[in-house]
């Protein structure tokens, strides 16, 4: 009776096939479900809310596949829009209290379509495109991105008050500036490669404007450095850095050239190691000092 229970086990126990898109677990018979491969998924990773969202999915299938079933698009757990070319009409939106989708064009291909972003700045939103095939097993895949919504900056930060060369000891005042964006930038100054020191006390330094007609901030920084550096140069940077995630970061770089100043020892008369310009100051006071007696023996000689 073990022996027969054991066969019997053994004649009706599943067989196990592996492919590389889908495995299926069957007894004594082979189903290979195949489904489309997404080849790529274009969700920009910042969202202005001023503007929709275009996302695409891009997808092939093998010489094999079932033909397409639909695509449908996900954000987050909410089903938004589907395509389904074998329906009249083959698309049909879904709109949540999330946002709506106002555009959907799609074929055997591709499936592109425009959605309205919420007006709360550093939201984090999940898109998924998930594509399946025809039964009599519906195989599915799927891919997912995020979508950060936020105005980032379009230019660089601008460094304002650097002049073409500075003297060795010489204090210099310079701001970097932003254009607007959303949400505002922190600033940070780095000189020869490290980052500007500041009081303990201190928690920020960046000055923030107020909204302009859109809701967007521009940033500004100022920075003081005393030139003492006996390299013939000094490397200052601006980077400003929006706390989207990812965080966001644009920067600009300037360089101040320290100009050979003429050091008085420099130059000495023929002869004589007193420097010129000692001399030049006795030259001019003793000048000074006859003049004086000039003027006041002239004086004296009128009266």
């Amino acid at each position: 009776m073990d022996l027969l229970l054991t066969l019997f086990h053994f004649y009706h126990r599943p067989t196990i096939f592996m492919t590389n898109k889908i495995t299926l677990s069957v007894p004594h018979a082979i189903l290979i479900a195949t489904a489309h491969n997404i080849t790529s998924l274009d969700v920009p990773r910042y969202g202005d809310p001023h503007k929709d969202a275009r996302l695409v999915c891009h997808y092939v299938n093998d010489r094999d596949d079932p033909p397409l079933h639909s695509v449908k698009w996900y954000r987050g757990n909410h089903e938004i829009f589907r395509f389904t070319p074998e329906q009249t009409p083959p698309t049909r939106t879904f709109n949540t209290t999330l946002g709506e989708v106002t555009k959907g064009v799609c074929n055997l291909h591709s499936c592109a379509i425009s959605v309205v972003l919420p007006k709360t700045y550093n939201t984090r939103i999940s898109f998924t495109c998930e594509v399946s095939t025809e039964g009599p097993r519906f195989a599915v895949v799927k891919q997912t991105k995020n979508l950060t919504v936020a105005v980032i900056l379009k230019e660089d930060p601008v460094i304002i008050g650097a002049p073409s060369s500075v003297q060795f000891g010489e204090d210099i005042l310079l701001n970097c500036t932003t254009g607007p964006a959303m949400p505002p930038a922190n600033i940070v100054w780095y000189i020869d490669g490290k980052q500007e020191r500041v009081e303990p006390w201190t928690i920020n330094n960046t000055h923030v404007s107020g909204p302009d007609e859109y809701g967007l901030r521009s940033s500004w920084r100022s920075l003081r450095i005393r030139v003492n550096t006996p390299r013939g140069a000094v490397a200052v940077r601006c980077d400003a850095t929006q706390p989207t995630w990812p965080p966001y970061v644009r920067t600009t770089n300037t360089t101040l050239v320290v100009a050979r100043s003429p050091h008085p020892f420099m130059f000495t008369a023929s002869g004589s190691s007193q420097p010129i310009l000692e001399v030049s100051v006795m030259v001019i006071a003793s000048c000074l000092s006859s003049v004086h007696i000039f003027s006041k023996y002239s004086a004296l000689s009128e009266v």
